[in-house]
């Protein structure tokens, strides 16, 4: 007994699949809040903040923009949270195991990465109050003379390592090569 296979029909399922299950791989992304997070009305710290989101709380990711996400809540409340304070996925996702119907019918959705990574999305800088509060510490500042080194440890630390001797002009005060060696 022959079994005949419709091509076109098997043609008209396949697009069906594709056209059911293909926005659903290419939906928004969402994610969730690891702690209670503040949702800025721009991408800054001193931003002002809209709503404070409790841990755990389900957002979608509107775009990115350096270390921030725009996101949007259930209850269409949109700003801005730090990256590292959203994770992609839901709160009570279950690791997937077998393949999905999309890669069965040879469409890959987006791959997830199998190592994990260390992400580092900026350095903190300095206000202007800040700085305007800056004030010496001499209790830090004998701690680090502490730790210099003398011409003769660095020298004996130059030989172990088999360095080249060279000189380096030093500067003055003014910024001005110093004929002064030292």
């Amino acid at each position: 007994m022959q079994i005949r296979v419709n091509s076109r029909a098997w043609l008209v399922v396949a697009l069906v699949a594709v056209v059911l299950f293909l926005p659903a791989a290419y939906a928004a992304e969402s994610g969730y809040t690891l702690k209670p997070t503040e949702v800025k009305d721009k991408p800054f710290l001193d931003a002002a903040t809209v709503v404070t989101l409790a841990e755990k709380t389900q957002v979608e990711i509107v775009t990115r923009q350096g270390a921030w996400m725009q996101v949007r809540t259930k209850d269409k409340q949109q700003g801005w949270v730090r990256m590292l304070s959203v994770r992609l996925g839901s709160p009570d996702q279950k690791p997937r195991s077998g393949a999905s119907l999309l890669s069965a019918i040879g469409i890959a959705s987006r791959p997830r990465p199998t190592t994990t990574a260390t992400v580092t999305t900026g350095v903190r800088g300095f206000s202007e109050e800040d700085l305007a509060k800056a004030a010496p510490n001499a209790a830090e500042l004998e701690k680090m003379k502490g730790f210099a080194a003398t011409a003769a440890d660095a020298q004996q630390l130059a030989t172990q390592g088999k360095l080249d001797p060279r000189q380096i002009a030093y500067f003055d005060a003014g910024g001005k090569p110093s004929k002064e060696k030292k």
